[in-house]
Formats: C-alpha cells, structure tokens, sequence
C-alpha cells in the first residue's frame, strides 16, 4: 500500500489539525488495506506445495501480525497508547513525518511492500521494518534487540536497515545530502548561538557535553 501525502498549512494550530486529519485518513486506509490482505490469505488454497526449509536453520515462530498490531495500536491508531511529545522522543521526529519518509519509500523501494511469505503467510508490514530501523538508529541497540517487540529477526532488520538507508539517499540525497548554502549556514550559527553554541555548525552527539 502506498501511503498519500500530506498538504502543509501556514499555522502551527493548522498543521496541528491537519496532521490529525493526516493520520486518521491513512492509517485507516492501512487498516483497510490489511484487512483486504488477510482476506485474499484466507481464501487461498493452503493445500498448495511449498518450500522446505533451509538445512541447518532453526525455525523460530514470530507472530507477525501480533507485532504489528502492538506498533499499530502503540503509535499509529487514532488514539495511540503513547502521546505524540513521546513518539517524537522516541522516534526522533513527529509521526506525519515519519509516515511520509515511510510513503516515499514504499514507492521507490518494493521491498517494503507487504507480501505473503512461502507459507501463504502475511509478512512483515512496513510499519515493523521501518520501526525496526529508526529504533536501532535512534538508540544505538543491537539488530536482535527489537524482536521481542516488533517481531522481526535479526537477519531481517539489518536488510530493512540496508534498504533504508540505501533509500534514502536516493530519494532525498540531491534534496538534503549535500553542502550547506552560505544562507544554511548563516541559520545554522546563529542557531546554534542562540542555543549557547556560538561557532557551532553542527554536532553529532551531546552526551559528552557537560
């Protein structure tokens, strides 16, 4: 499913609205989009021969649907469990943001399409691939360390991981991946002044400031 895009507003109020009125219109068409999915799934002839499994791996039984709807229901519904101030904090950025990368990316990137795996099984849904890869980015944590939450392995969050980033660039490398302008940088000093940084062009991490 390819997620629409979102109209800008000249107010903070505005945006506020409009992003609400964002979200609630595509993540219902999510919803709807899913629900279509398990239905075909369900229809299908699950008599059909399959693949066997890869010699020497152990299988280990991930309810992917289970992670799904815990993201869904956590951070995406119409009344999520977590407020928008702690899916920012989380996420590094707010949740429109986040579900227009993710829309650019489904469209220039299959990979983050949901399909059926060997099994006739729904797969992973680009919510879990993409959350996958901004918790390990946003929080420096081990591949492995977002399964038991969003049910993805460790093998398969690295390639989510690689897919990303590769995607990114593409999509938006000419656009935000190149040198400041002497106007970016004249924004960016004078920010980084006001926020006690005089000379600060930009930093990579504040942990070691004391």
């Amino acid at each position: 499913m390819i997620l629409t895009s979102c109209s800008s507003s000249s107010s903070s109020s505005d945006d506020e609205s409009d992003d609400d009125e964002y979200i609630v219109t595509l993540l219902g068409a999510y919803e709807q989009n899913n629900t279509s999915m398990l239905q075909i799934l369900k229809s299908s002839d699950s008599s059909k021969k399959i693949g066997g499994s890869v010699v020497g791996h152990r299988y280990i039984h991930r309810d992917r649907r289970q992670g799904h709807d815990r993201l869904f229901a956590d951070y995406f519904a119409a009344n999520p469990v977590y407020s928008p101030t702690i899916f920012r904090r989380r996420f590094r950025m707010r949740c429109p943001l986040y579900l227009r990368i993710l829309n650019a990316i489904q469209a220039h990137n299959s990979y983050f399409v949901q399909k059926q795996d060997a099994a006739y099984v729904l797969g992973l849904s680009p919510l879990q691939k993409m959350t996958s890869v901004m918790r390990i980015l946003s929080y420096g944590i081990a591949a492995d360390a977002v399964d038991d939450y969003i049910r993805i392995g460790e093998s398969t969050a690295i390639q989510s991981w690689q897919q990303i980033c590769n995607s990114v660039i593409e999509i938006f490398g000419e656009e935000y991946l190149k040198s400041p302008m002497p106007t970016d940088i004249t924004t960016l000093l004078a920010s980084g002044e006001v926020r006690g940084f005089p000379g600060m062009l930009g930093n990579l991490d504040r942990m070691h400031w004391e």
